[in-house]
């Protein structure tokens, strides 16, 4: 039989193979391989069948209608039959809705629950975990929630792996979690006593990274997810040390000194403002001389048993005394007058601006109030527009101080202290600083009453734009002013008026221009070139993702649910996205559908690709849309 002549044909899922003159043992192997590209062809029509079943992008849309709440992906929906249920969350790339129950078990907790779309169908809610806290975080398909122990009351910190079914407690008594987009490590909060320390959760295991955390923030669906934090600083407690941590990567140090951080003003890969100061500086005795700072450091309470004399108590100790009960009325005011400060009452106006971003630290302009901050650049060159001030020392003292403590009340003495640290700020006049590839400059900036003027910069930082209440107080006029290459501003440039509404999609202004007395006018974009109209009778609009200009107009105020038309504003004009729409119930996804109730049916409708389609009437509430 081995020398025989064979003549075999495989045919596997269309493909055939021929051979002729082939031994036993080829004809074998070569049987075995066909069966081999069988079982990977089925496998792979398997893979490609179960990943159709989980749609990808999904469309997701939660809703209240009547007493029950609907869940429904990609056009199939399903009931949430628990009416606790709330805190929908979605993972738009696994299509799944995660959402939170009163727990069965636990009072005050929740139960957490998932529902996803299978093939043709949402199948029924399945159980995570219980008894967890209310808030919890979908990051990256992960859930990370926090679990009461019933042991000891504290809670574990839990990620939950739903694809693997898979459960993990990787810390135990956490206070706050801080997951990362697209990274397997995490950063949490335990509370040791009175002082917060974070924790990273790295390759299984927990570290330690820092303790007295005074500030922490997370920043994820960037590129490069970050948190910043911010921890007492060892040489100041009235400052903080400043800290950037990226994904995969050691924290770095910001700043060691910083007294105050521009947190609303800051993007990711832009600029991240912040100010420092010395010790003097951040206290109210920079303007109030303390006199006794620190001679009182050493002064204690005296002790009637050192000062016996052969005639009894000597005069001494009621001298000794009565310096120790007038320290504790200092320590009062000290105390009363530190509080304020820190609670950011007022101060005193002599810190320094300084700028991070991915290329360093760059030091922008001194002597800066940050309450006095009027806009910084979010990207490009570091710039700042602000108040430029200086102090004139006065020649008050602790003293009196003390003497309207002893009078009156504490709250007086905080208010004359409030007031003489007012009176020593002198004005200088508003300034632009920047820092460009010649270093830190700064110039003038004249030409606004500081007190009428509202300022931004171009997305790229390029241009500044000033908002100028007119003189009613009702409308705002336009101007602009260009920046060179050496950062100089050029003279204001006028470049509208009437406006009364205004927002800012990349290096253009969008404004609403009307006439005083009408509700609706017409929406412009300046690009710092031109005015271009974009829109006519419109009451109002706004700017959905940074980019999608939506137009309302026809706005009905009369019910008790203010209703308008919307619009989308495109490169050939406008789009109707709805009549009649609920104001409060409109929804804008990142991929340009939106999601409305309409009118007095209260028909839930969806936008998508240019058509507007009906999914339910009687709906009260949009939950989530995605």
């Amino acid at each position: 039989m081995g020398n025989r002549l064979l003549k075999i044909k495989v045919k596997v899922f269309g493909l055939e193979i021929r051979g002729e003159r082939l031994s036993k043992k080829v004809r074998i192997s070569m049987l075995v391989a066909a069966v081999l590209i069988a079982v990977i062809a089925a496998a792979v029509i398997i893979d490609q069948i179960v990943a159709g079943s989980r749609p990808q992008n999904n469309s997701v849309l939660v809703f209240r209608r009547g007493g029950e709440i609907v869940v429904r992906i990609d056009g199939v929906q399903t009931v949430v039959s628990d009416t606790s249920a709330c805190e929908f969350k979605c993972d738009n790339e696994s299509g799944r809705v995660f959402f939170a129950v009163d727990s069965a078990y636990s009072d005050g907790l929740y139960d957490l629950y998932y529902v996803e779309k299978q093939r043709s169908e949402i199948a029924e809610p399945r159980i995570i975990d219980y008894g967890i806290e209310k808030d919890f975080d979908v990051v990256s398909g992960k859930v990370y929630y926090l679990k009461k122990n019933i042991q000891d009351g504290a809670y574990d910190g839990c990620i939950c792996n739903v694809d693997k079914n898979k459960i993990e407690a990787f810390s135990a008594n956490v206070e706050s979690i801080y997951p990362l987009d697209n990274c397997d490590e995490l950063y949490f909060t335990k509370m040791h006593g009175n002082n917060r320390v974070l924790y990273k959760y790295s390759d299984g295991a927990p570290s330690e990274v820092s303790r007295d955390i005074r500030q922490i923030l997370c920043y994820n669906k960037i590129e490069n997810p970050h948190i910043i934090y911010e921890k007492k600083s060892q040489a100041n407690e009235d400052l903080t040390e400043l800290y950037i941590a990226f994904s995969e990567s050691e924290p770095e140090l910001i700043c060691d000194n910083t007294f105050s951080v521009l947190y609303d003003y800051y993007t990711p890969s832009g600029n991240l403002y912040y100010f420092t100061s010395s010790e003097e500086s951040v206290s109210w005795s920079y303007v109030i001389s303390d006199q006794y700072a620190e001679s009182d450091k050493s002064v204690i309470k005296p002790q009637r048993k050192d000062f016996l004399s052969f005639f009894g108590i000597s005069a001494e100790y009621n001298a000794a005394l009565h310096e120790y009960q007038d320290k504790l009325v200092r320590d009062e005011i000290r105390d009363a007058l530190n509080q304020t400060m820190e609670n950011g009452e007022f101060s005193a106006p002599v810190f320094t601006a300084f700028a991070y971003n991915s290329n360093g630290n760059f030091k922008l302009a001194e002597n800066i109030d940050p309450q006095n901050v009027y806009t910084v650049s979010a990207f490009g060159e570091p710039k700042i527009i602000f108040e430029s001030t200086e102090i004139v020392k006065g020649d008050t003292d602790m003293n009196t101080l003390v003497t309207i403590a002893q009078r009156s009340t504490m709250d007086e003495v905080i208010e004359y202290a409030r007031s003489l640290v007012a009176d020593s700020v002198k004005s200088n006049g508003m300034e632009f600083a920047a820092y460009g590839s010649s270093g830190a400059v700064s110039h003038e900036l004249s030409g606004y009453d500081r007190q009428k003027t509202l300022f931004s910069f171009s997305r790229d930082g390029g241009r500044i734009f000033a908002f100028v209440r007119d003189t009613l107080g009702e409308r705002l006029n336009l101007f602009t002013n260009s920046l060179d290459s050496q950062l100089t501003p050029s003279a204001q440039i006028s470049v509208d008026t009437g406006i009364s509404s205004y927002r800012f999609v990349g290096n253009s202004v969008l404004y609403l221009k009307t006439d005083v007395g009408k509700n609706t006018g017409d929406i412009y974009a300046y690009n710092g070139e031109k005015a271009v109209k974009l829109s006519n009778a419109a009451s109002a609009f706004t700017v959905e993702n940074s980019e999608d200009i939506i137009a309302i107009k026809g706005q009905n105020t009369s019910s008790a649910q203010p209703t308008a038309d919307y619009y989308i504003c495109t490169e050939d004009g406008e789009e109707l996205i709805g009549n009649d729409i609920v104001v409060s119930s409109f929804k804008f996804s990142e991929d340009k559908k939106a999601a409305f109730i309409q009118g007095d049916n209260a028909r839930l409708c969806v936008f998508k690709s240019g058509k507007t389609s009906s999914v339910a009437d009687g709906v009260s509430e949009i939950i989530l849309f995605e």
